[in-house]
């Protein structure tokens, strides 16, 4: 008789922890001004983020009492145009936060870049003929829209090559495998996230553009071309709610770096799909490439600033980062949770 009512109390005493925990959730959700936010993101998939996915899978988001849902859009523009909007809290985007910013003087704003590895690498059939950018003359390049900061890396890497843009053929696509599978581009931009695919279809690498950079003697250690920004809107009324997405973001960020098994888990997983054997090497490129900060004396988004000057017709050195971006919440968020990057 005594051992049933040590049982029952242990059953209630199991029970009001459930009620606890519960009220506990109820009450993390309840100190955020906005609990159930939208995420613009482009359908183009980049190792760069994998801390979206990581923080879904390890249950970041929820600890932070957020709700996320995850909306995919065609180009890197239309994110940035759903933040303007009021479609969506928080987006992903490069230059297209300065670009919205300063160019069109939409309400948007950058709050943290993700990976000091630019995603940029090129691709070409065994049987193509190119092994250098000299080959490329003649060729047909895939790349995006003129003023793009893809079209820029190319009009940059060509001209050490003693090449302008009109000595080769154009086809813009955000698709770099399909571009050359098809036969509509001799030369493709392809991420490290298909690195395995592309192997297995018989492509060959000839230049890494971080690589490419370093023979150049360009910086490779900044944070820049690919992060995080919300709304003006979002930044004056739920600054909470703009903080709590940052640090999920950022406990996912350093688990990515330290937890190899963790980092693989996400990177076989949708939307990556990468083999174990990819994941592995993939996350050997990136480890020490993820990052979450926005800090412009670390040069932080001064690469693309200089894409952004190209593209909207601006003196060299005429764009200061800080005026299109937020760039107290990710400060705040690293002190609080004592992370450097």
């Amino acid at each position: 008789m005594r051992l049933l009512k040590t049982k029952h109390l242990a059953a209630v005493l199991v029970a009001a922890g459930s009620v606890a925990v519960a009220a506990g959730a109820q009450a993390a959700q309840a100190k955020l001004s906005l609990a159930k936010v939208k995420v613009a993101m482009p359908f183009t998939v980049l190792v760069q983020r994998a801390a979206l996915e990581g923080a879904v899978r390890a249950g970041e988001f929820k600890r932070e009492g957020l709700a996320v849902e995850i909306v995919g859009f065609r180009s890197w523009t239309e994110p940035v145009q759903s933040l303007a909007a009021d479609a969506a809290q928080f987006a992903l985007g490069g230059g297209s936060f300065i670009r919205a910013s300063l160019g069109g003087k939409a309400p948007v704003r950058a709050i943290a870049l993700v990976s000091s590895r630019y995603p940029y690498a090129f691709w070409v059939k065994k049987a193509s003929g190119i092994k250098s950018l000299k080959d490329v003359r003649g060729k047909t390049i895939q790349t995006v829209r003129a003023g793009e900061t893809l079209d820029n890396v190319w009009k940059q890497m060509l001209a050490t090559a003693g090449l302008k843009i009109t000595d080769v053929e154009r086809f813009e696509s955000f698709n770099g495998f399909g571009s050359l599978m098809s036969g509509n581009a001799d030369i493709a931009n392809i991420s490290s996230n298909w690195i395995g695919k592309a192997r297995k279809s018989g492509l060959v690498q000839i230049l890494d553009y971080n690589d490419w950079r370093k023979e150049q003697g360009l910086p490779i250690n900044e944070a820049q071309n690919l992060g995080w920004g919300t709304s003006l809107k979002m930044l004056k009324q739920h600054p909470d709610t703009v903080r709590a997405f940052l640090r999920a973001l950022a406990r996912a960020t350093v688990r990515l770096r330290e937890d190899r098994d963790f980092a693989v888990s996400v990177l076989t997983a949708k939307p990556y799909a990468q083999s174990e054997a990819t994941a592995k090497e993939v996350w050997e490129m990136h480890r020490n490439s993820w990052m979450l900060r926005l800090d412009p004396s670390k040069g932080d988004y001064s690469f693309d600033a200089a894409m952004s000057e190209i593209a909207l017709r601006r003196p060299k050195g005429s764009i200061d980062v800080r005026q299109a971006s937020a760039l107290e919440p990710i400060a705040e968020v690293l002190k609080e949770l004592k992370i450097s990057f």
